[in-house]
């Protein structure tokens, strides 16, 4: 009879070859609840799914060291699940930190990686994967023979990625997972809930949702299914509405604030149920940018229905390397962040930032910012 080891902290899960031992992970995942399971856990893990059907190209020359390999079509577009790799699990551990807060964890053939994949439809060097301080993920090619796939598209360069994305890696297929997400999957349940799924219309989150969440599971859980950042009603300035003569009905209305009322919005209970997802939007401007619109018009991608907002009153571009940047459209009564206004050129924006638009304020939250503020509610 096998006695059970006693697990006390992460290494104890750990095998010789510096992998995850999936059969004490398993039985800790059954023992103990989701909480205990994350804490002792602490860190991502890539796991492996499944052995990939395809199509290899042996090579003719003794000096080429990886062969082709070029999976099948079906197999790309096969929903990834619990395959003939689950039992492979890396962890995205390192005892000692990276330059400005960044690690790295390279992935290929030989024993110079961190994660050794013995293949030789992987190649020496096949790619590698940046972990920020504030737990972001971009993986990078390295070269080889072999394409990698991110959501069954070829790489090429760096992407992001995040929690549930499918890897593809010469033969064989991986999952980025927080440990939240890894214990739903060893205890055998599938989430299903996307943030599209839980966004009406008018570009605003189901608050009640939203906040169930954030209460049954933990910070990285909830920051993957956000992903992005949100503008979260906080308040409304006081003023007058004021209509010039000759104004159609469907005219913005100019706002003034009432200056004795000082510069800080009222805070209203109901507008803090107001959560915008700031999602990359379907559709690609011409010149390839990724545009958010805000604006009382239906063809919005955020639609704010109040009559102080212009039709198309602002705009959020999302930047290459994660970054925001909001501009405003000549609205009638303007955008400002944190008292001040931005004109029209384009303005990053920081989490916590307070950004007015009309006669409402809203505080931009990244994804742990928002789980907090959740929480606390």
């Amino acid at each position: 009879m096998t006695r059970k080891r006693n697990i006390e902290s992460v290494t104890d899960l750990l095998t010789a070859g510096g992998r995850l031992d999936y059969q004490a992970l398993e039985r800790l995942s059954r023992e103990c609840p989701e909480q205990h399971f994350v804490r002792l856990l602490g860190h991502w893990v890539l796991a492996g799914d499944e052995v990939m059907r395809g199509q290899v190209t042996p090579s003719r020359s003794e000096t080429v060291e990886t062969v082709a390999f070029r999976p099948a079509t079906a197999d790309l577009a096969d929903p990834p699940g619990t395959g003939s790799l689950a039992e492979v699990i890396y962890l995205f551990r390192k005892p000692e930190g990276g330059a400005g807060g960044v690690q790295s964890f390279t992935l290929g053939r030989t024993n110079e990686n961190d994660f050794v994949i013995s293949d030789y439809a992987i190649s020496r060097f096949q790619a590698v994967i940046h972990v920020t301080r504030d737990t972001r993920f971009r993986i990078r090619v390295l070269g080889g023979s072999n394409p990698v796939y991110v959501n069954q598209l070829p790489i090429a360069g760096e992407t992001p990625l995040y929690d549930g994305d499918a890897v593809i890696l010469g033969r064989f297929r991986f999952q980025l997972f927080a440990p939240s997400s890894l214990y739903l999957r060893l205890r055998g349940i599938q989430p299903d809930t996307s943030i599209r799924q839980l966004i009406n219309a008018m570009g605003q989150a189901d608050y009640k949702v939203l906040k169930e969440c954030a209460h049954r599971h933990d910070r990285d859980f909830f920051a993957q299914l956000m992903r992005h950042p949100s503008l979260v009603g906080s308040g409304v300035f006081r003023g007058y509405g004021v209509r010039l003569a000759g104004m159609g009905p469907e005219a913005t209305v100019g706002f003034l604030p009432d200056i004795t009322a000082g510069n800080n919005a009222m805070p209203v209970r109901v507008l803090g149920r107001a959560i915008y997802p700031l999602l990359p939007p379907e559709r690609i401007e011409e010149d390839g940018s990724e545009i958010l619109a805000i604006g009382r018009g239906e063809d919005n991608d955020i639609r704010m229905p109040d009559d102080a907002i212009s039709n198309r009153h602002a705009r959020i571009r999302f930047g290459e390397t994660g970054q925001y940047f909001l501009r405003d459209l000549n609205s009638t009564n303007g955008v400002f962040i944190n008292g001040q206004t931005i004109g029209d050129r384009d303005r990053e924006v920081f989490d916590g930032d307070r950004i007015k638009i009309g006669r409402h304020e809203f505080t931009l939250m990244f994804p742990s910012t928002l789980y907090h503020h959740l929480i606390a509610r």
